[in-house]
């Protein structure tokens, strides 16, 4: 098809469908935090860190949470011009999917590959992509990323100053989105030093004096360095097993990589029977309906073996380009270069991140697939189309799933405006909080003796929000929700698990529940502060 033989062509058709998907999307999980922090810079772009968020139980400053401002600042200017709606603020996101794509295709035609069409069609409709598209900074820095890597590799064949300066350069733009690019000023230098092109080595300066400007500006703004100072967790065993579910769930190209391996038929055998699995799991859920904590934990054992598959295999081939290339020649490879991007950043998600979700996994997804890229070249046309069939069919259905947990909250939100004398309050973040707060509804503070008997007060079971329970008496006067139903039955809405999950939590699963609840109460008595 002509489509497949012109790349960017293709290109253009996955970002208009990818933004279609997207474009009208109500902002949903961490967007609301990311336009109240836009908000704030919009009118005060000196002190970026200094906005009051309510993000758990009172309003915190910026510089009290995880990311540096730099998206923020980006979005703070399109909305100087377009003001805070979904379209044209998921246009603007959409430009950062395009440049995804674009540098995805790039990369495969510098390293290439034959079959970059079809990788292309596999990273597009992957749905850690399809779902991710928020305005979040995920895309945005994964295009920081996948820029770096395509600079580096071409720094190997000519202009070796430029390349290496820009790789250098889009890894500091990414460190000012989040710092979870940091371990790529490692790559950088270790490819440098592969290839014995110890004089460019300068080029690190950029990104860390752009990280020290920075901190130069968090000292002036509130006293502190944001980058050490920021919250972190420690490492835990159980984000292993997170990081390898996650993989697992997002994977379903696993069909593909088996065809070459000694122990082929095995593999296949467990894979064939991962998907009769999935199949039979969809009358249990229609008919017998265990609990949805059971069904969630039954799908991460399945994401874990078919994750586990699929690190066994990287690992296997990465021994085989050892064996192959010898260990000194392999080290100025273009092939060690991915590796290093995958190995670097998976291992600053497992030691630093607060929590697994997909979108961290969506950093190194396209670098698998171009360490793949040989293997998938290889394996037999029915196992390939079944790899490109479940992917796209998962991408859409779980980006469905997600505009219509989404869309929930805007729905509903809207049914709430002020009138009268008694007041309204909410508790709950995320998408909620945004709309509610549109709406001219109070967001409420933990402890507030502002709420008082008479007004109403209204939240949602399952977003995360302020402390109140021990400290309001209410009496529910109504319950609003949707029944679940067939855009909804693949679902990544259990505990919002396609953006936290964990060793029990899977990122998806099938789901026949309601998205959410929302608990409509009068406030009968307030305490004031917790008991």
């Amino acid at each position: 098809m002509a489509l497949f033989r012109n790349r960017l062509l293709l290109v253009l058709v996955l970002w208009l469908m990818l933004t279609a998907i997207n474009i009208n999307k109500a902002y949903h999980i961490d967007d609301a935090f990311h336009l109240e922090a836009a908000l704030w810079i919009k009118d005060h772009p000196a002190t970026p860190m200094s906005g009051l968020i309510n993000w758990k139980d009172a309003p915190t400053p910026l510089y009290t949470h995880n990311q540096p401002p730099l998206f923020f600042f980006l979005l703070a200017q399109v909305i100087k011009v377009t003001g805070t709606g979904e379209i044209p603020l998921h246009l603007f996101l959409s430009v950062f999917t395009f440049l995804a794509l674009f540098l995805f295709n790039r990369l495969t035609e510098v390293l290439k590959l034959v079959n970059g069409s079809f990788l292309l069609l596999l990273f597009a409709f992957n749905p850690a992509m399809v779902v991710n598209q928020n305005l979040m900074t995920d895309v945005p820095l994964l295009v920081t990323v996948l820029a770096s890597a395509l600079f580096l590799l071409k720094a190997g064949e000519s202009s070796k100053t430029r390349n290496y300066f820009l790789s250098a350069l889009v890894v500091g733009f990414g460190l000012l989105i989040k710092y979870s690019v940091l371990p790529l000023l490692v790559v950088i230098a270790l490819i440098i030093a592969f290839r014995r092109d110890f004089r460019y080595l300068w080029v690190l300066a950029v990104p860390l004096g752009m990280l020290a400007l920075w901190s130069g500006w968090n000292l002036a703004e509130f006293g502190s360095v944001h980058f050490l100072d920021r919250p972190r967790s420690g490492f835990h065993i159980n984000r292993v097993w997170s990081v390898i579910s996650v993989t697992g769930a997002l994977a379903l190209f696993s069909f593909s990589l088996t065809h070459i391996h000694r122990f082929r038929a095995l593999l296949r055998y467990l894979l064939f029977g991962l998907f009769a699995a999935f199949l039979v799991m969809i009358p249990v859920v229609l008919f017998i309906q265990p609990s949805q904590p059971l069904i969630s934990f039954i799908f991460n054992m399945l994401f874990e073996v078919n994750g586990l598959i699929v690190v066994f295999l990287l690992i296997s081939f990465l021994i085989s380009g050892i064996r192959r290339e010898g260990f000194v020649a392999y080290l100025k490879t273009t092939e060690l270069i991915i590796v290093l991007f995958i190995l670097s950043i998976g291992a600053f998600i497992l030691l630093f991140a607060p929590f697994m979700a997909t979108r961290h996994i969506l950093l190194i997804l396209p670098f698998i697939l171009l360490y793949s890229a040989p293997v998938i070249e290889t394996a037999t046309r029915a196992m390939n189309r079944t790899s490109l069939a479940l992917t796209i069919a998962l991408g859409i259905l779980l980006g469905i799933s997600d505009y219509k947990f989404a869309g929930f909250y805007r729905k509903t939100a809207a049914q709430f405006v002020p009138s009268g004398d008694a007041a309204i309050w909410s508790a709950g973040h995320w998408g909620w909080q945004w709309y509610t707060t549109q709406n001219g509804v109070k967001q409420y503070e933990t402890g507030s003796t502002a709420v008082k008997e008479g007004d109403l007060f209204i939240y949602p079971a399952k977003v995360a929000k302020q402390e109140f329970k021990e400290i309001l008496v209410l009496d529910t006067i109504q319950k609003i929700y949707e029944k679940g139903n067939v855009f909804t039955f693949f679902s990544g809405n259990y505990k919002a698990s396609f953006y936290s999950s964990a060793v029990r939590v899977a990122p998806w699963c099938y789901s026949l529940r309601p998205v959410d609840t929302i608990y409509v109460c009068r406030v009968t008595g307030n305490h004031g502060t917790v008991k």
